[in-house]
């Protein structure tokens, strides 16, 4: 900063930051400020990401999604350098993004590699270094991996371990980094999918980390961010809450459900896939899931998918008083609700079921419906029970209670009292 910054607006030491008062930090260093005093910052100051590689490290999202629950603060994610975040974002939000592959290439000299990438070196023109989900490439490549970890926050229902970042040393670029963004939704009913592939061009110095467009994305979301109070900046997105949710995607309500009343990601379209030719591995037609392949699991891969872990579900009689519910003694609740059904924007006249996940975090039940944008959050003991009246006032709702298997045997999740 030294003779480009007046020496009275230089901080030297972060710890000295609330003096200054300020609305927004914006960090564009590395990751490592994330990691070491990203919490710090929440205290004072709404956050603007710069690095988003350190958000693949799952302690440092929680630490700052705690700290900015707690000093109500905000987290923004830039996403300039990732072209058509937007459409990543909505074509996922509608459960239509099956996958999303980034590859990012330029000369050797323009990359900083760490760990067991540092000794890489390039075998020809073209060298892959990395090729594999993005949490891993993150903190190998925590200054050439930003532009893909855009990509896992922008596509939530993949995330850094479902989304693939690709790193090529190419000899032949030495004044440009080329980012290539493919990405495919589900088949459609001619079996071809929608698939889109975007390739950029950013010229970059030779050696450079960073390419000459990216300075300038950041700059226009700082001033279109001001105009809108930073709030609703176009290039940034408020990080995702501390509470474990998964969205929904292709037919796969029944696994977000698991993995989100479980609050980690246990389960996969694979793992279900699996447990249905265990429940029936004579059937040609497997009779516990759509024949598309694209989900729409039944109650049975629930029920042996929480098994497996050595819990229980137990169905709840719709007949009982909610007050016998002893929720104290349940790990969560799945909901198989009537969900409406919609091609685009268009609503249609149709039904079909649909796995909801209830569960408790930190003294807050929350709806961990895949098909909300956010946890929904309903309180206390009576915020949940009052959510399930009205769910099965419906008279089509089916409760299942997640328990373990000592207090499924013991009956203790009913009050009788």
């Amino acid at each position: 900063m030294a003779g480009s910054v007046p020496p009275a607006l230089q901080l030297q030491d972060l710890t000295a930051l609330e003096e200054r008062h300020p609305d927004l930090v914006v960090e564009v260093a590395h990751p490592n400020i994330i990691h070491e005093s990203g919490v710090q910052i929440l205290r004072h100051a709404n956050l603007l990401v710069g690095s988003p590689s350190a958000l693949a490290d799952q302690t440092t999202e929680q630490r700052l999604m705690e700290a900015s629950n707690h000093w109500g603060h905000t987290v923004f994610v830039a996403r300039g350098a990732l072209w058509g975040s937007e459409d990543i974002r909505r074509l996922d939000e509608a459960g239509g993004l099956q996958s999303l592959r980034v590859t990012m290439a330029t000369h050797p000299d323009g990359f900083r590699l760490e760990g067991s990438l540092a000794a890489a070196h390039s075998s020809g023109p073209r060298t892959v270094l990395y090729e594999g989900p993005v949490r891993g490439l993150c903190p190998l490549a925590p200054r050439n991996s930003n532009t893909m970890a855009a990509a896992a926050l922008a596509a939530p229902s993949l995330g850094f371990d479902g989304v693939i970042g690709v790193l090529v040393a190419d000899l032949s670029l030495t004044d440009m980094h080329v980012v290539d963004v493919e990405l495919n939704a589900p088949p459609g009913p001619t079996g071809h999918c929608f698939t889109v592939h975007t390739h950029r061009e950013n010229p970059a110095q030779p050696g450079a980390v960073t390419g000459s467009a990216t300075v300038t994305a950041f700059w226009h979301s700082l001033l279109a961010g001001a105009e809108e109070g930073m709030s609703q900046a176009p290039e940034a997105r408020p990080s995702p809450p501390s509470v474990y949710h998964e969205r929904q995607r292709l037919e796969l309500c029944a696994v977000h459900a698991l993995n989100n009343v479980l609050q980690q990601r246990l389960f996969s379209q694979e793992a279900a896939d699996e447990i249905c030719k265990r429940l029936a591995p004579d059937s040609r037609l497997n009779p516990h899931r759509s024949l598309l392949g694209t989900g729409n699991y039944d109650v049975n891969v629930i029920m042996a998918a929480l098994q497996g872990l050595g819990l229980a579900a137990v169905w709840w009689d719709r007949r009982r008083p909610l007050c016998q519910l002893a929720l104290p003694k349940v790990l969560g609740l799945i909901l198989n609700l009537p969900s409406p059904v919609s091609l685009g924007l268009l609503s249609l006249p149709l039904r079909r079921r649909h796995w909801v996940a209830l569960r408790q975090v930190n003294g807050v039940y929350y709806n961990l419906d895949s098909k909300l944008r956010a946890p929904e959050a309903l309180g206390d003991e009576d915020g949940v029970r009052a959510f399930l009246a009205a769910a099965l006032a419906q008279g089509l709702c089916e409760v299942l209670l997640v328990v373990t298997k000592e207090v499924e045997e013991a009956g203790c999740w009913l009050n009788t009292s």
